[in-house]
């Protein structure tokens, strides 16, 4: 009787027409749907997860707008000092300037950044201070 069964299971299912009515011959992994159905099946259902999501998101006012587009400046593509266009070869500095070759260096820009302030916190924090022992009689 078993043998029976397990026949009927490893029988291949006859092949059903497209669920859609196209006239096509769907299969199950597609839900019963030939293969272009299925894909216009996952189009609308990707649509309706994308109007779902936008539908239940807060809407957004212009200030938020302008506050994103105030927040991420676009880099300048020109020299602050003589305004010469920089291309590829752009050096930024640590103050936040973009420059040309010649104005690269914190002397030729007259670069705000105070660089001993941030060479005095660097050795500063690699090099801790050594305090000597309590015990002087201790070898």
């Amino acid at each position: 009787m078993s043998s029976n069964s397990q026949s009927q299971s490893s029988q291949p299912t006859s092949p059903r027409r497209c669920a859609r009515g196209c006239g096509f011959f769907g299969s199950p992994e597609n839900k019963f749907m030939c293969s272009k159905c299925y894909t216009d099946y996952l189009k609308e259902e990707i649509t309706k997860l994308a109007t779902a999501v936008t539908l239940t998101s807060p809407p957004r006012d212009s200030s938020d707008l302008a506050a994103e587009s105030a927040a991420a400046p676009a880099k300048s593509k020109r020299c602050l000092c003589c305004n010469k266009k920089v291309g590829l070869m752009s050096f930024g500095c640590r103050c936040g300037g973009t420059f040309c070759g010649s104005h690269r260096f914190p002397e030729e820009h007259k670069c705000g950044f105070d660089f001993k302030a941030l060479g005095r916190k660097v050795l500063a924090k690699e090099n801790p201070v050594i305090t000597h022992d309590k015990f002087p009689e201790r070898i």
